[in-house]
């Protein structure tokens, strides 16, 4: 595990679900190296935790952010104890 990454915990709320989101996570997550995980849940909203470095959460947030049909009105964020772990999945 690389001593610089951290993870965080998010929950993204807006136009989140029947819009990509999940599949554009995963893709965005992927070509950063990043890993985590990311679902819909029963509210609306798309829960999500990435680990990786700073700056690359910072970019995966910035792709979500300029998503086709994606409307992101606000995200919870925490920061949360890294895991051990290598790639990135959707969750169902």
């Amino acid at each position: 595990m690389r001593e610089n990454y951290i993870r965080k915990h998010l929950i993204f709320h807006g136009r989140v679900q029947g819009v990509g989101f999940r599949y554009h996570a995963e893709y965005a997550a992927q070509n950063l190296g990043a890993s985590g995980w990311v679902r819909n849940l029963y509210d609306g909203t798309v829960e999500c935790e990435i680990q990786g470095t700073k700056d690359m959460i910072n970019d995966f947030i910035t792709m979500l952010y300029n998503g086709r049909y994606i409307v992101i009105d606000a995200i919870e964020q925490k920061e949360i104890p890294v895991q051990e772990e290598r790639c990135f999945k959707i969750r169902y």
